[in-house]
């Protein structure tokens, strides 16, 4: 993965016994800190709202240990949340201004949410929000998105009702938890599906949760039971869990969770584990382009999430792996801190490549995904260097041509090096031999669906202000034209 941040990750509980979820709570958002590394929240409820938000990874936390967070949030009912900003301003004080689980208040009542996606059309929905005199304070579309709901639960006047609205009215992709302030437990997610939602139910202990991924319930001994489906509302309260189909359309699951955001032991609706998907992934690279790899003498991975697809590489060509490079796993790339020099120097010390082993040797360099290129350049400008005789970049994602605007940290068209160009144009800006992408029918076959969002890939946008917005873009990026800042909130102006 070349520059690209992962999004966000959710979690919710509740124990219909009374126990204390701030455990469960904790140790789920370790599990799902991946997905998001900038800040991370909890909120509790009983006899109302207490909130903590911190910036950075969870086990950065002030809170000095699991002690402190039981003592300072107990309560059988909490969300917690993880967050990379796709939204809003990337100051240290507004990120931690933005940081989520939210709470706000208006009109005598009171919500607290936190979600995963992004919202297409929020300075439409902001401004509208502003019109009818609601005082907006953070910069990212957590805000706009609860206040909305908070104000559709008042005119509609229930909580489903107020979900059905929002899902009518909102352009974009989320996955979303909360509570009330009388105490209900909720969650909901966009028409398409495009980002995951997990359920788990726990008999024999009381408990109800709601994850990003199934790793949140493995960690805490709770089975999975399903996924909450597109269009899909769930309300949780002292009587257990009820379900409403709140809206239809065609499930659009985001493609990028198989190669890089999930964990390779999460479970999606599938029922595969994503490294089996992944392995798959790097047999079928192996077939499709398979003069190549029979020309290579090694395979090497881009560490972490290129190694189960390299592995599958192997099994189908026979080719030896070799962990020619290592990934520094203490040395962090938190983007929100640092000026460009800085990110610059972190690219440079990220890895460790054993060079007294590549002489002569034909590579075959496999990565998840080629989106802006930075950090395969640079690789492939060391392996030549360290003597490789040849190059060939492996993508077990299929080409990415167009931005994605549902939570991905890829906002505009002049930033990916596969816009515009054909592989051998991009083989040469990125110093390889050749570059070789999946194809789309190869990864709809190797996770066994055919209802994802590659938007990333086709320019086929699942929701109609996504497509708008592209659509006016890339007429731009084809006039030179540079887009300062994320197209969501520049041209949706």
């Amino acid at each position: 993965m070349n520059g690209v941040h992962e999004h966000c990750g959710v979690f919710a509980i509740m124990s219909l016994k009374e126990e204390n979820v701030i455990p469960y709570i904790y140790w789920a958002l370790l599990s799902l800190n991946h997905r998001g590394q900038q800040s991370h929240g909890i909120l509790v409820y009983r006899d109302g709202f207490k909130l903590f938000k911190g910036l950075g990874l969870v086990e950065d936390s002030r809170l000095r240990g699991l002690g402190d967070w039981v003592d300072g949030l107990s309560s059988n009912l909490g969300i917690g949340h993880v967050r990379y900003a796709t939204s809003g301003n990337l100051s240290r004080e507004q990120l931690l201004e933005d940081a989520q689980p939210q709470v706000i208040s208006a009109r005598e009542r009171k919500i607290g949410i936190a979600y995963n996606g992004n919202i297409v059309d929020v300075i439409r929905l902001r401004q509208s929000l502003l019109s009818k005199g609601f005082e907006l304070h953070g910069t990212s579309d957590t805000e706009v998105l609860a206040y909305l709901l908070l104000d559709a639960i008042r005119s509609e006047g229930c909580l489903v009702e107020g979900i059905r609205y929002v899902m009518g009215e909102v352009d974009g992709a989320y996955s979303v938890v909360g509570i009330t302030d009388d105490g209900m437990f909720f969650a909901f997610r966009d028409p398409h599906g495009i980002r995951p939602l997990a359920y788990s139910i726990e008999e024999t202990r009381g408990l109800i949760a709601v994850a990003s991924e199934s790793v949140a319930f493995n960690v805490n001994g709770l089975p999975l039971n399903g996924f909450v489906r597109p269009g899909e509302a769930i309300v949780v309260d002292s009587s257990g869990m009820e379900r409403y189909r709140l809206a239809n359309s065609n499930s659009a699951f985001c493609a990028f969770e198989y190669a890089y955001f999930a964990r390779p032991d999460s479970k999606f609706e599938d029922g595969c584990y994503v490294f089996e998907i992944r392995r798959e992934l790097g047999r079928r690279l192996a077939i499709r382009y398979s003069e190549i790899a029979s020309r290579v003498d090694v395979i090497v991975p881009v560490p972490q999430t290129a190694i189960d697809a390299a592995y599958g590489f192997h099994e189908e060509s026979g080719k030896p792996i070799a962990p020619l490079i290592v990934r520094h796993r203490y040395v962090r790339h938190r983007a929100f801190i640092m000026s460009p020099e800085e990110r610059s120097l972190i690219l440079s010390k990220k890895y460790n490549i054993l060079l007294d082993r590549l002489r002569g040797l034909r590579v075959a360099l496999i990565d998840d995904s080629i989106v802006r290129g930075d950090t395969l350049r640079r690789l492939a400008r060391i392996l030549k260097g360290a003597g490789a005789k040849e190059v060939h970049i492996f993508s077990t994602f299929p080409k990415i041509t167009s931005p994605c605007f549902y939570g991905i940290d890829m906002a505009t068209f002049d930033e990916l090096v596969g816009f515009n160009r054909d592989t051998e144009e991009i083989a040469e800006l990125l110093g390889a031999d050749s570059v070789n992408y999946q194809t789309i029918s190869d990864y709809c076959k190797a996770v066994g669906r055919n209802d994802l969002c590659l938007a990333c890939v086709t320019g086929k946008y699942p929701t109609r202000y996504a497509q708008d917005l592209a659509r006016r873009a890339r007429r731009e990026a084809l006039l030179g034209h540079k887009i300062r800042g994320r197209i969501v909130e520049t041209l949706g102006r």
